[in-house]
């Protein structure tokens, strides 16, 4: 439940104006969204703000927003988020995903229940629109558009900002690594996360770059 109070016109600008600082939202608001088509019934960008979702839900037709940053009650653009869709009639959904992090086999499977199951058109989000949105956009790509994973193109530094010389590549290698065993051995991307998917194995093999994490961790404050 959101700790802020969003009944009037007033205390909805005063929780904007303080997302603004308290959640980096002055860089998307004034600044990159990364807001991208996907396919005709999918987009992604970073958080919106009121003003996006106000502007874009209706242009777009949009049925489905799925956060996938962690639900935050203390987060006054999340809190805002949810005001929005509930204003608009649109499906707020929250899948916990990691930028810096191999995903779980739990995750993918939920992410997989989550494509087949939401209203489209849809609209994924995290802060930044570059790596947990990727993976998301990756993944409906595949599933729900047929399209191989080789081709998906959804984690890339441009225009998507996506780095993957830093942490944020383990999600690069996260794909790549199914990729490589598949060609040895065909099989579809859930049957390789419950039999051969291994993160502790993957994780150590990977290694990513001091400098690059230092631009994503500490000048682009990724979360």
């Amino acid at each position: 439940m959101s700790h802020f109070d969003l009944s009037t016109r007033t205390q909805r600008a005063r929780t904007h104006v303080h997302a603004l600082w308290a959640d980096d939202g002055w860089v998307r608001e004034f600044g990159l969204s990364n807001f991208h088509r996907i396919s005709h019934r999918a987009f992604r960008s970073g958080q919106p703000s009121p003003r996006h979702l106000h502007r874009r839900i209706p242009r777009y037709g949009i049925r489905t927003m799925v956060n996938l940053r962690e639900e935050d009650p203390d987060n006054p653009m999340m809190a805002l988020e949810a005001d929005a869709c509930q204003r608009l009639g649109v499906s707020l959904e929250h899948l916990k995903l990691h930028s810096r992090s191999l995903p779980s086999p739990e995750s993918i499977h939920a992410a997989h229940e989550l494509l087949n199951r939401i209203e489209y058109p849809v609209w994924f989000h995290c802060k930044s629109g570059a790596d947990r949105v990727g993976v998301m956009s990756t993944l409906y790509l595949h599933w729900m558009e047929g399209m191989p994973l080789d081709q998906t193109r959804q984690l890339r530094l441009w225009p998507y900002f996506h780095y993957r010389w830093a942490k944020t590549g383990l999600l690069d290698w996260f794909f790549e690594s199914y990729l490589r065993d598949a060609e040895r051995e065909p099989m579809d991307l859930l049957t390789w996360v419950d039999t051969r998917y291994d993160r502790a194995v993957l994780r150590k093999t990977f290694r990513p770059s001091r400098l690059a994490d230092s631009l994503v961790d500490r000048i682009l404050r990724r979360e």
